[in-house]
């Protein structure tokens, strides 16, 4: 029983001492792996540490996932990653649209002093926030003193200008290429002013940009052209009365040559006489109508009846020239008309259009021309002047109204006829030109405001 018992305790103190050591290596394993674990989370963590001190100084760098240990820390390393990644294209990105904006404000700089005028900027209270180099030399500032200055003390308008700003201003109203006087330097130029307005960032505000451009030697330039201009319409006004007087002179001398011709009695020298007078008294309105059209003074109010001035012309030319020439004249009057428009005016107009017409259908085959009185409308008379001759080449029908253009042979004509016509037309209100779609021959269309409107008659059925 001792022995038995003995041999128990024995393998008591056995299993002890076993399970003991059993559980010195679990303790030892477990204190191993959680060695393990706490070296291996301090070595990512620190990388981790490193890796964001690095990206404080713009160096972004990945965080090697190979040693993590377990899921939770290699998702918290990928997440890590992640963010780097992401921003390293945001740097990137930022990068690029900082590029960008540099090489735009470049540009914009480049434009701003490529102006060939003075730009200025300003704000919501009329002071500078932004100014080109050209405004600095204009006004005698350097940039840091120009910028919040205000502008109405920069320009320094006259009155009228000044209201005109003020105006602008107020009620946000552009404005464009408006000349304005600044005295610079000591000297009175002048300069074209432009004015627009912007909303700010706030979109509460309203900004303004100035532009203004030196015009003082445009305007000198305009001055010299005007000079010029006067000395041309003076040339042109010579070679218009010349080529205007030719007419009613021809007529003077050759009624004066048939009232030499024997066998012509009494009564047929009165005719011619009357003639003559009339072409005399003709020649004096050519002479006083160029005069008002040359000093382009307005045209006085007259009003005459259109049947009987187109009447008077035809039958003077019938007379001379359509004898001469051999050319058939027809006349078909319409309803009596008061057109706006001095006798003298309108004679001119209708002598240049026959005797155009004449001299185109003369030594053809049945020379003929046709003139008409009509009614269009309430407001307009027309007198139409038509030949059958060769008509207008079309790629010289857009220079026959032209000053000193012409088709004749040189010395026959001076390209004056249709020009001063014109140019009297338009000053009635009227108009005159080239019917484009008559085949026959050529076909002008002297258009005229009736006196007062026609009382059209309405008939009730």
């Amino acid at each position: 029983m001792t022995a038995l018992a003995h041999y128990v305790l024995m393998q008591a103190s056995a299993v002890r001492f076993h399970f003991g050591a059993l559980l010195f290596s679990v303790l030892l394993a477990a204190f191993a792996v959680l060695f393990y674990l706490h070296f291996t989370y301090r070595k990512v963590l620190r990388a981790m540490y490193r890796s964001i001190l690095r990206a404080q100084e713009g160096i972004l760098c990945p965080v090697s996932t190979r040693h993590s240990p377990d899921r939770l820390l290699h998702r918290i390393v990928s997440d890590h990653n992640l963010l780097m990644s992401r921003l390293g294209s945001t740097f990137t990105e930022m990068e690029g649209c900082q590029k960008r904006v540099i090489a735009e404000r470049n540009r914009n700089e480049a434009i701003l002093h490529s102006l060939p005028g003075a730009l200025i900027c300003v704000d919501g209270d009329l002071r500078v926030s932004l100014s080109s180099r050209q405004a600095e030399e204009l006004f005698g500032f350097p940039r840091d003193v120009l910028l919040g200055r205000n502008l109405f003390d920069l320009l320094a308008l006259d009155k009228s200008s000044l209201e005109m700003m003020r105006d602008a201003f107020l009620y946000e109203q552009p404005i464009v290429n408006r000349e304005i006087l600044l005295h610079v330097g000591g000297n009175a130029r002048y300069f074209a002013l432009t004015l627009s307005f912007f909303k700010s960032v706030s979109l509460s505000e309203t900004g303004a940009v100035v532009i203004i451009v030196d015009i003082s030697e445009y305007k000198h330039l305009q001055e010299r052209i005007y000079t010029v201009e006067k000395l041309a319409a003076i040339g042109q006004l010579a070679a218009g009365v010349a080529h205007e007087l030719n007419t009613p002179l021809g007529n003077i001398i050759g009624y004066a040559r048939l009232m030499d011709e024997p066998g012509v009695g009494a009564r047929q020298a009165k005719k011619y006489t009357q003639i003559i007078l009339h072409e005399t008294k003709r020649c004096a309105r050519v002479v006083d109508d160029l005069l008002n059209y040359a000093r382009r003074d307005h045209c006085q109010l007259e009003v005459c009846e259109l049947n009987a001035v187109v009447k008077d012309v035809v039958d003077t030319i019938v007379d001379c020239q359509g004898k001469r020439y051999e050319v058939e004249i027809s006349f078909y009057p319409g309803p009596e008309l008061s057109v706006k428009g001095s006798p003298g005016q309108l004679d001119i107009v209708l002598v240049n259009l026959m005797l155009n017409a004449i001299q185109a259908t003369a030594g053809g085959n049945n020379p003929r021309v046709t003139v008409k009185v009509l009614e269009q409308g309430e407001y307009e008379a027309t007198v139409i002047v038509e030949d059958n001759g060769p008509g207008v080449p079309p790629e010289l029908r857009r220079r026959i109204f032209d000053p000193f253009f012409t088709t004749k042979e040189v010395g026959k004509g001076t390209g004056l006829g249709l020009a001063i016509s014109q140019a009297i037309v338009t000053k009635l209100d009227g108009g005159l030109q080239y019917d484009s779609t008559f085949q026959q021959g050529a076909r002008f269309v002297l258009a005229l405001p009736l006196a007062q409107p026609s009382r059209a008659v309405t008939h009730v059925s």
